[in-house]
């Protein structure tokens, strides 16, 4: 086996692995169990870390007021996380009206603070928080209390769309559709590992019990770090892919908003340990090495003896590199109910393989702010 053979299938192998993964995980998510309906009695304490939200979090409290759950099953907790803006005088206001609503003041800072301070409070063992910027369906509180109780979870990982216009919110609303295949795939396939702490569900008790986020140096990651203790400490962990259940969050609407908030992403994996970040690592590195591979090969090396095997590998690992992240996405932005165009997911797959490995790297060396704080 000639050196230029020996890396056209490796790559290829790889990239074979990659792609039976993605594959499966599409297809887990095709097969997704449909919710049980009407069968729970259960209750839920949805709660909303809120920091400088007084623009967003009317509309949110008005979804999660027209919730079809009973009233006298539901509580919802805004935290305030020492906001500037007036926002929790705009919750207040509607506490008058809305007896299961209550703002409490965050015990310490930050959202990990938060949450701890909400659940603390919370009156019911089914957290499900919600991020004080997302939209929700009626149906979405209902659904997830009765999957929680039925498949006896400690954790559920949920679904998050992303929606914006032009080029910029059509790139997020793609990576987003990514993310969210990722995550619920892994976890419905016995890895979970991704999850956002903007439509997550877990029971209060074994929070608790774990401690919560004690311990924890960084000041992001409420979602995947508790993903990785659960996971850690044997809990049982699902996720839905319920079209009811989805949280709609904003695109961000300029490139420098767009930037920062990857570099807070991109940070906090620093923490997550175990498989997950070698793997991601590989991912990353796969369409590099493909190219290199593609481009250190001349017309010399392809009319060798084993040239032609050459090609061909080099041709089926990129195609399996390409063709299942872009068919993942598709499932589920056809289960979002968004249009769907294949040759714009394509450029968009190709633009995060430009910019996340740059990302990746200056989340090492930078850590941003968020509304006034470190990350």
């Amino acid at each position: 086996m000639t050196t230029h053979l020996f890396i056209a299938f490796t790559l290829f192998a790889v990239a074979l692995v990659y792609a039976i993964v993605l594959n499966a995980w599409r297809d887990r998510l095709r097969a997704a169990d449909p919710p049980a309906v009407g069968r729970s009695s259960a209750a839920v304490s949805m709660i909303i870390p809120a920091r400088d939200a007084v623009s967003t979090i009317i509309p949110l409290l008005q979804d999660l007021h027209a919730q079809d759950l009973p009233k006298e099953r539901i509580e919802v907790i805004v935290v305030d996380d020492h906001s500037t803006d007036g926002t929790d005088a705009v919750v207040k206001a509607m506490c008058a009206r809305w007896p299961e609503l209550r703002v409490l003041r965050n015990s310490g800072a930050g959202k990990k603070a938060a949450i701890t301070t909400g659940v603390q409070a919370a009156r019911y063992a089914t957290i499900l928080l919600t991020d004080a910027d997302a939209r929700v369906g009626p149906q979405r509180s209902r659904h997830v209390v009765e999957a929680m109780e039925g498949k006896g979870l400690d954790l559920m990982i949920l679904p998050v769309r992303t929606s914006g216009t032009g080029v910029l919110g059509r790139l997020q609303q793609e990576e987003q559709a990514g993310l969210t295949g990722v995550a619920l795939g892994a976890a419905m396939t016995g890895w979970p590992t991704l999850a956002s702490g903007a439509n997550l569900a877990f029971g209060r008790q074994a929070f608790l019990d774990l401690g919560g986020y004690e311990g924890d140096t960084y000041a992001s990651g409420d979602d995947v770090f508790l993903v990785q203790r659960m996971r850690k400490a044997g809990r049982r962990i699902g996720a839905s892919f319920d079209p009811q259940v989805t949280v709609t969050v904003e695109a961000e609407r300029s490139w420098k908003g767009f930037l920062v908030q990857r570099l807070r992403w991109a940070g906090k994996m620093r923490g997550v340990r175990g498989t997950w970040p070698w793997a991601s690592l590989l991912v990353t590195l796969l369409p590099w090495a493909l190219l290199w591979g593609t481009l250190r090969l001349d017309v010399r090396d392809l009319l060798e003896v084993d040239g032609v095997e050459v090609m061909a590998f080099m041709l089926l690992g990129w195609l399996l590199w390409l063709v299942p992240a872009v068919n993942l996405v598709t499932a589920v932005q056809r289960t979002f109910g968004a249009r769907t165009w294949p040759v714009v997911t394509t450029l968009c797959y190709l633009l995060f393989t430009l910019y996340s490995p740059v990302i990746a790297v200056a989340s090492l060396i930078h850590r941003p702010r968020w509304k006034g704080r470190p990350t």
